[in-house]
């Protein structure tokens, strides 16, 4: 056979290198892949991740007593009792600030009383002629309307003197009221020890919001 009609070292006509060629031309595609690959999520890294906070929730709640503007405030996040006061235009001259406790928690729907001067020293003579005198804490019990207390600033000694409260439950409601304002004497049922008989004796004796 002549040399212009033998085919064999034609290239373009071997099967096997034709096969090298697309494996090379693959092995670059994908090689690419990789490198586009990494790059981008290499990018997608540099992204800050938006985390969506939700606002605080609102509290509404209702300030009397002797503040300058009794009413019914919103605010948003944890308000405490200080913060209440502000909303509602701060304390008035007859104000007994010593017998606030700034730092309670104020919960949506609770009512803040601040009660004024004269308030607490009624509360304070009630109690020591409790103290005093047995038949005396009782007439003062079954009279009712003079001499209510204050269940979020009355004394252990103010609290004993109820109907129905001991030492004990004294202790129990002064513990509780450091971390929740007591805007119903119903709140107490929460505190462990005290049911609905104790609850009823002592309705009629303390300040209900």
């Amino acid at each position: 056979m002549s040399e212009s009609g033998d085919t064999t070292d034609d290239p373009k006509m071997d099967p096997r290198k034709n096969m090298l060629v697309t494996v090379a031309i693959l092995i670059g595609v994908i090689a690419l892949t990789i490198v586009v690959t990494l790059w981008v999520s290499r990018d997608s890294e540099r992204v800050g991740v938006e985390i969506f906070i939700p606002p605080p929730a609102e509290v509404t709640f209702q300030v009397s007593g002797e503040v300058v503007r009794p009413g019914v405030y919103s605010l948003d996040g944890e308000p405490r009792v200080q913060d209440a006061i502000t909303a509602a235009g701060g304390l008035t001259t007859e104000a007994d600030s010593d017998a606030i406790n700034l730092a309670l928690h104020v919960r949506d729907g609770a009512k803040v009383v601040i009660p004024s001067a004269s308030d607490s020293a009624s509360s304070s003579v009630t109690s020591q002629a409790n103290e005093s005198s047995p038949d005396a804490s009782n007439s003062t019990s079954s009279s009712g309307g003079g001499g209510l207390i204050d269940l979020n600033t009355a004394s252990k000694d103010q609290l004993i003197a109820l109907p129905g409260i001991g030492e004990v439950k004294a202790d129990s409601i002064i513990e509780w009221r450091t971390n929740n304002l007591i805007s119903s004497v119903d709140e107490l049922l929460a505190i462990s020890g005290i049911g609905p008989a104790t609850v009823d004796s002592i309705r009629d004796h303390v300040i209900q919001p």
